[in-house]
C-alpha cells in the first residue's frame, strides 16, 4: 500500500469496461480515489458499464487519440501513470503490457479455472478425456484464466480453442493478430503479435466488441501459440451476431458480444465432434451492456 491517504488509482481500461467497474467498487470499498481511462468510442458503446463506474464514484477520463478504443486507452493510461508514479497505481484489466501486470492479472482471473475443475470432478468424477475449452481473445485475460488450471494437460485431452474478434466480413480491418498473421511487435511494454502496417506502425482495429478490440494480445497467448498448445481462430462480427441470436433463443443465456465469439466458434465446430467429447465455453459477459449495439443491429435487444 502506499502512502498517501487518497492516492489515484489508474486504469488503462479494457473496451468491455467490467475491469473498470470491479476497480471502481474496490475503490470506493478502501476509499480511494479512482481514475478510469476509457477509449470515447467506447465510452458511448458501453454506457450500462460506465454509468456503474460513475456510480460507484470513479471519474471516466475519455481518450480521444487515435481509434479512441482500447488500445488509445492504454497509451493515455501509462503516460498519465508514469508521471504519478509517487501517488498512483496503475491497473491492468488485462494480461498484456509488462510482465508484472500480466502477473496479477493472470493470478486474479485463474480462480476461473480453479472452479472449473472442482465442478468437472463433481459432474464427471474426474477430469473428462476429451473436452474443448473454448474462450474469446482480446488482450486474452478471461481466456488464460479459463484455460490455467488445464494447460499442463495433454493437448489431445484439453483442446485449448481461443477465438478473436475478425471484425466486419467485409472490412479489411480487424483485431485478430494470433489468427490472421499478425507479426511479432513492442506494444505497451511487451513484445507480442501485433496488427501493423508495412512500416511497423500499429493498424487501426475494427470490431463489434469493444472487449476484443485491441491490436495486440498477451505475451501468454503468443507462448501458447508459437507451442501449438492452444489453437487460435477469429469470428466475424456477422457470426457472433448469428451466434447471439441462436444461444438466446435455444439456451436461454444473454451473452455479450465477446463470448459471442467463442460461442460461434463452438456452433461451428459441434457438428464434427463425437458424443464423448465436452464443450465448455466461457460466457464471459452479459448482453446489457451491449444491448444499445443489439437494437441497432438486430432491431431489438
Amino acid at each position: 500500500m502506499l502512502e498517501e491517504p487518497a492516492f489515484d488509482r489508474l486504469w488503462g481500461i479494457p473496451g468491455a469496461g467490467y475491469a473498470g467497474k470491479m476497480l471502481s467498487m474496490a475503490a470506493k470499498k478502501f476509499g480511494l480515489k479512482c481514475k478510469i481511462f476509457m477509449g470515447a468510442k467506447d465510452i458511448k458503446r458501453q454506457k450500462p458499464n460506465c454509468d456503474a463506474m460513475r456510480k460507484n464514484g470513479a471519474e471516466i477520463i475519455p481518450v480521444y487519440s487515435g481509434s479512441q478504443t482500447l488500445v488509445d486507452a492504454v497509451s493515455e493510461c501509462m503516460r498519465y501513470w508514469v508521471s504519478n508514479c509517487d501517488n498512483t497505481h496503475m491497473c491492468v484489466g488485462s494480461t498484456v503490457g509488462p510482465n508484472i501486470f500480466v502477473k496479477i492479472c493472470g493470478w486474479s482471473t485463474s480462480q476461473i479455472s480453479r472452479e472449473l475443475k472442482v465442478q468437472l470432478k463433481k459432474e464427471f468424477k474426474k477430469i473428462p478425456k476429451k473436452i474443448k475449452l473454448i474462450n474469446c481473445v482480446g488482450g486474452g485475460s478471461s481466456a488464460y484464466g479459463f484455460w490455467s488450471e488445464f494447460i499442463d494437460y495433454n493437448k489431445k485431452q484439453v483442446e485449448l480453442i481461443g477465438v478473436e474478434a475478425g471484425g466486419p466480413k467485409k472490412s479489411k480491418l480487424h483485431a485478430a493478430p494470433l489468427s490472421r498473421n499478425a507479426k511479432i511487435g513492442i506494444l505497451h511494454g511487451a513484445a507480442s503479435y501485433v496488427c501493423q502496417n508495412n512500416e511497423g506502425q500499429i493498424q487501426e482495429t475494427e470490431s463489434i466488441s469493444a472487449g476484443l478490440d485491441y491490436p495486440g494480445v498477451s505475451p501468454i497467448h503468443c507462448f501458447l501459440k508459437d507451442t501449438k498448445r492452444a489453437r487460435y481462430t477469429y469470428a466475424t462480427d456477422e457470426e457472433a451476431l448469428n451466434a447471439y441470436k441462436l444461444i438466446r433463443k435455444y439456451e436461454k443465456l444473454n451473452p455479450s458480444l465477446e463470448p459471442s465469439h467463442a460461442f460461434a466458434e463452438a456452433i461451428k465446430i459441434a457438428p464434427k465432434l463425437s458424443k464423448d467429447t465436452i464443450c465448455i465455453i466461457n460466457s464471459c459477459g452479459d448482453a446489457k451492456k451491449d444491448r444499445d449495439i443489439l437494437k441497432k443491429r438486430l432491431g431489438k435487444y
